[in-house]
């Protein structure tokens, strides 16, 4: 006699890429900055997975409950909570998640080597083919290393997404795995977030996050900048926050001592 299959639900864990806030005391500066950024970028937070990482702060739960009360007031929806005592769990708070890996940072190589020892104005190895017209104009530079790997070849990294037409206003862009090229400008109100660099052929008036899951390496390049927002690795600059003498033009930005520092390119 043949047995039918039974129906079943299936389970399957599965990991995404989620943004990861990491409050700062004393909470009310953090709360702070948080609406500065806000001001400038309303829908920065809209429509993310986000989780609350609060391993760095000594809090209580009374306290915490004050927390997430504020950021619900500001729009921002939690998907879970980190770094809190696991018996706090309970219906009216987000779910607890445990086992989290910060994405993981690549080991140093010579293309590090040449980023910290090179000018601000010059681009490592990769960063130079993706954007060679303009490495060209600055010419090659850097200090030779002494590490016997520098002569091997580049290890192969994750493809690069490439749009091919302007980013329109509204839009949200997300490549957790690599760099970003736009052939095109980046209105404002748009936004492209990239695990690696951005590369924007035209104008950036919106939002660009490049390294947005930890590459501390990644870089934002565009041909002329009016941008809304400039993040790397999670630190950013606001529109007001830029420096004159580099809007309109075209730069390139990277992260330096906890620090977005920008350059132009020509």
């Amino acid at each position: 006699m043949t047995q039918a299959s039974s129906r079943h639900i299936r389970f399957r864990g599965r990991s995404f890429p989620v943004l990861t806030l990491e409050p700062e005391q004393p909470i009310e500066g953090w709360l702070e900055q948080l609406d500065a950024l806000l001001e400038q970028s309303p829908a920065f937070f809209s429509r993310k997975s986000i989780v609350i990482d609060l391993a760095k702060l000594t809090i209580e739960r009374p306290q915490l409950t004050e927390l997430l009360e504020n950021l619900t007031r500001r729009g921002i929806r939690l998907m879970g909570l980190s770094g809190v005592d696991p018996s706090w769990a309970s219906d009216d708070l987000p779910p607890i998640l445990a086992g989290g890996r910060a994405t993981p940072q690549p080991p140093p190589d010579v293309s590090a080597t040449r980023a910290k020892d090179a000018s601000p104005g010059t681009l490592s190895p990769s960063e130079e083919a993706a954007f060679e017209d303009i490495a060209n104009a600055l010419g090659a530079g850097g200090a030779q290393s002494d590490d016997p790997k520098a002569s091997e070849p580049p290890a192969p990294t994750a493809a690069p997404l490439i749009l091919l037409e302007p980013v329109r206003s509204g839009q949200s862009i997300y490549h957790p795995d690599g760099d970003v090229t736009v052939i095109g400008s980046v209105a404002s109100g748009a936004e492209i977030m990239a695990g690696g660099s951005v590369h924007i052929y035209g104008t950036l008036r919106g939002r660009a996050m490049a390294g947005a899951y930890g590459e501390k390496r990644a870089r934002i390049f565009c041909r002329k900048l009016e941008a809304e927002l400039l993040s790397v690795c999670g630190v950013y600059l606001t529109a007001d926050e830029i420096s004159a003498n580099v809007q309109s033009q075209s730069i390139q930005a990277w992260l330096e001592n906890e620090t977005v520092k920008i350059a132009r390119l020509d």
